[in-house]
């Protein structure tokens, strides 16, 4: 059995279409519903006796001869074609159809056992792809008949290297995961359903060890990505708020210049890069970590996005390896990452009934891996999510319409159910991995399934009433505009909005350092016998103690505004929400809001790297959105540059140059309207 890849180059004879049995002549103008074979179905006899010729592939000893064709649509499991019980020697292909009618075939595989032997070919299906099976007997035009099936067997994502501590003998496709002696996880080799993402993400606070494929004692692969492209990425995220994840690097030697690291702070394979030990490669506009940096050894990293995470995307050429890198990562907090109440998790979805509209990004994937099987949509898991749940009220159609507010933001989906849970989600009923641009969702096409190849366009839903569907829409890599997007729903099925929590015009909580309080106000536009609000905290978003009571406005159409104050924050994570309680009992619950409030000794101003070379990036926080002031002074204590940045709340980081400022010892000052932050940085 070959794997053939180029695009068939062929002389079709063409002639009447006619059908025996299963088969039909070679589907040039069009597919036949007869000849069309149904996955994990009893196999088919079935016989070339009248047909022609049509192609010959040039590939399994074919030749210009008789021959019969079925075709089939595939579920993006690992699917084999089998052609079994043969009275000759036969010949076996499986053709993918990417853009009827002819053109758009592209030899995938073939088989030609000796004698009459059984033939067989195996490979992942990409779902709703359309494929084309060939029969001819070898080297004649005379009949052949067999039994024609087809099986599809779901992929089971495990590690498949037998030399690795969690080999998995039953896993059908590597999802990354594979540990070695001393190495927690390693560097994926190649990526997923045609993408660079080379395993799912990972959430884990850790610490835990990080190395090439090579792990502690071998080298890292040749020919890991693609020239001029890039090279193969993973994502480490942390699994709790209030924290970002840091990796420092213990030792790292790579092929100078050719074989290159780009260390990236955020989930994508686009999100920023880091400045510091990133040098230029000889491939047009890429900067790298790359060669022999055991001086710069150890060299730490830490995510000052908004999700707490780091990506690492390699590359290798196709010669010369080296003993590649051995890191460690672990959380520290930081009040820059992830809340743990924005609604990137399954867990903390929204429930809907009508639009919604995201005035900015998500701020990415989570606390959670949630959903992701590796090897079939969505690749790799999340990057920018939020996750949502509509229930049909009455049955009927139901679409989703997603439309970015920049048309050139790039937006993945996927949906779950009907009636599933988070612990329990199983394979998606509709998933684009599509890089088209613009808007997305489904109802404008047929198929289940797309991969980055796609339309960005999915089947309607048939919904009954009471289904429940989970809904994550993925923002593929952040607009640096943060524009955002509308969800809007269509079809003939109502949505049902009593599982809404309390509707407030606002509900927002901000610390103020200087008094170790947090302010907790809200505003609801109408109340209809609201007897009062319970203010409720918790430390880990699960278990709330009420802290305070409001007394409610009672029933009003006026706008009324609330204010609580919480003086004895906890140091770290606090979740707050409002329980609304009704004159007669009944209550309802607030969605969540969080603040992070940090150690001192983790509030504090960090630098990367540090000593310099002359550049370096400058992590600080801030616990609300302001113009900070930037003071750097000479050791002899002159000012040698004063300037004003924007902040953000949370994390914030900025690259600070002193290549052309003379001196080797600084001292560098940002002032908040909470802190004032104070180092020393040192310049080689």
């Amino acid at each position: 059995m070959k794997k053939l890849n180029a695009l068939l180059s062929c002389t079709l004879v063409l002639s009447a279409s006619s059908v025996f049995g299963q088969l039909q002549e070679f589907p040039c103008t069009g597919l036949l519903p007869s000849a069309e074979m149904t996955i994990n179905a009893a196999c088919t006899n079935v016989s070339t006796a009248g047909f022609t010729f049509e192609i010959d592939p040039g590939s399994c000893g074919s030749g210009l001869f008789d021959d019969g064709w079925a075709w089939f649509v595939g579920d993006g499991n690992l699917t084999t074609v089998d052609f079994t019980g043969l009275d000759a020697n036969g010949i076996l292909h499986v053709y993918e159809l990417n853009l009827p009618p002819c053109a758009g075939i592209t030899n995938v595989f073939c088989s030609n056992n000796a004698g009459n032997a059984d033939e067989s070919i195996s490979f992942p299906s990409i779902n709703g792809s359309t494929y084309l099976i060939r029969i001819q007997q070898e080297g004649s035009d005379a009949t052949i008949t067999g039994c024609l099936g087809i099986t599809s067997i779901p992929p089971t994502p495990g590690c498949m290297d037998p030399s690795a501590l969690n080999y998995n003998p039953a896993a059908t496709i590597d999802d990354g995961s594979c540990s070695y002696a001393g190495a927690d996880y390693i560097h994926p080799t190649a990526g997923g359903v045609g993408e660079f993402v080379g395993a799912c993400l990972v959430n884990n606070c850790g610490p835990f060890s990080y190395t090439d494929d090579g792990a502690l004692t071998g080298n890292y692969s040749n020919d890991i990505g693609q020239p001029g492209f890039g090279g193969i990425y993973r994502v480490f995220c942390p699994d709790q708020a209030g924290n970002c994840m840091q990796v420092t690097f213990n030792s790292f030697v790579t092929e100078a210049g050719w074989d290159y690291m780009l260390v990236k702070n955020g989930p994508t394979q686009n999100s920023p890069e880091f400045a510091a030990l990133h040098a230029a490669t000889p491939y047009l506009g890429i900067n790298g970590m790359s060669g022999d940096l055991s001086a710069s050894m150890p060299a730490t990293f830490t995510s000052s996005d908004p999700s707490g995470c780091l990506t690492f995307r390699f590359y290798s050429d196709n010669s010369v390896t080296a003993g590649g890198w051995s890191a460690t990562l672990q959380c520290i907090p930081c009040a820059g990452g992830p809340n743990g109440t924005d609604n990137n998790d399954c867990s903390s979805l929204t429930p809907l009934c009508n639009t919604y509209s995201l005035g900015g990004d998500a701020t990415g994937p989570g606390l959670s891996s949630d959903g992701c099987s590796f090897g079939s949509c969505p690749a790799g898991g999340e990057n920018h999510s939020n996750w949502f749940a509509v229930t049909a009220d009455n049955g009927g159609t139901l679409d989703i319409t997603i439309t970015p507010n920049d048309p050139n933001d790039d937006y993945d989906f996927a949906i779950y159910g009907p009636n599933v849970s988070c612990a329990n989600l199983g394979t998606p009923i509709r998933c684009s991995d599509a890089a088209a641009l613009g808007v997305t969702g489904t109802g404008g096409d047929t198929d289940t399934f797309e991969p980055a190849a796609g339309n960005g366009q999915l089947a309607t839903i048939n919904a009954n009433t009471g289904d429940t569907y989970f809904i994550v829409v993925d923002e593929w890599s952040p607009n640096p505009s943060g524009t955002g997007y509308d969800l809007t729903f269509g079809g003939t099925a109502t949505l049902d909005c009593s599982v809404l929590p309390v509707q407030l015009g606002k509900f927002d909580v901000e610390y103020f350092s200087d008094e170790h309080a947090t302010y907790l106000t809200w505003k609801t536009i109408t109340e209809l016998n609201n007897d009062r609000f319970e203010v409720q905290r918790s430390t880990d978003g699960e278990t709330f103690e009420t802290i305070h009571i409001v007394k409610g406005a009672g029933t009003t159409s006026m706008e009324t505004d609330y204010i609580s104050v919480d003086t004895k924050p906890n140091i770290g994570m606090n979740y707050y929400r409002l329980k609304q309680v009704d004159h007669d009992g009944s209550t309802r619950m607030s969605e969540i809001r969080s603040i992070n409030i940090l150690d001192d000794f983790y509030d504090i101003l960090a630098f990367t790297p540090n000593p310099t070379t002359g550049q370096t990036e400058v992590l600080f926080n801030s616990y609300r959105k302001e113009n900070v002031q930037l003071q750097v002074l000479s050791v002899e204590g002159k000012e040698v540059i004063k300037m004003e940045l924007p902040a953000v709340p949370g994390g914030n980081r900025f690259d600070l140059d002193l290549t052309t400022v003379e001196g080797n010892v600084f001292f560098v000052t940002i002032s908040t309207s909470s802190k004032t932050y104070s180092g020393k940085l040192v310049k080689k």
